[in-house]
């Protein structure tokens, strides 16, 4: 039988010393538990997301379409994470121009005139929510939630939720919403090589 030399084991252990963060990360476990709103308010559209506590992890920035048909955005909701980008294409039956915009103090843009067939394009950098509208058309709104993670789940009352694939490392579980009457605690938690569950998030009023 032949025998591995020296330096192609020293080689294999250094490669393997590379990966295994990245095999962390692609291995995550999954996160559970329930939201719980005070006086058993029933909000709608709630997102819950994961941000890191104390520490960075890689992001590959997405790119995500909205159309513009009917004038109106579709889907009228999207989730993001910092640093994605979004396309807003129109594609109108008919010689439509539109324009997008937003006056979100985090987000602020107006990216002209589109005609039909056109596709305007903005990156975000920073985390919030964005509201953003076409001058065109006084009732075409979009709006956008930009996280710091990939890791969210979108309720579409309180309950339930999982978030799987989380990589390892310590954790603050958020949440946010449209209603402007409530606020979101946080929990902070630790993922290590076993499925975390039974969390409960609480939801009060202001």
């Amino acid at each position: 039988m032949a025998q591995i030399g020296k330096p192609v084991i020293t080689i294999f252990l250094t490669l393997l010393l590379v990966l295994a963060p990245c095999l962390a990360w692609a291995h995550g476990q999954p996160v559970s538990g329930t939201v719980q709103v005070q006086g058993g308010k029933k909000l709608k559209k709630m997102i819950l997301y994961l941000e890191p506590a104390n520490s960075s992890f890689p992001i590959s920035h997405n790119t995500h379409k909205v159309t513009q048909k009917g004038r109106r955005f579709n889907p009228g909701l999207q989730v993001i994470t910092q640093g994605d980008t979004v396309e807003f294409i129109n594609n109108e039956d008919k010689e439509i121009d539109h324009n997008v915009y937003s006056l979100a103090k985090t987000n602020i843009f107006d990216l002209g005139l589109g005609e039909k067939g056109s596709t305007l394009k903005v990156k975000f950098e920073k985390e919030g929510k964005v509201n953003y509208y076409c001058s065109v058309h006084k009732r075409m709104e979009g709006k956008l939630f930009i996280l710091p993670s990939r890791y969210h789940t979108i309720l579409k009352t309180p309950g339930d939720f999982k978030i799987d694939n989380v990589p390892p490392g310590r954790w603050v579980l958020k949440a946010t919403h449209l209603h402007r009457r409530y606020k979101s605690k946080t929990l902070e938690f630790t993922v290590g090589n076993q499925p975390v569950s039974n969390l409960v998030l609480e939801i009060v009023k202001k």
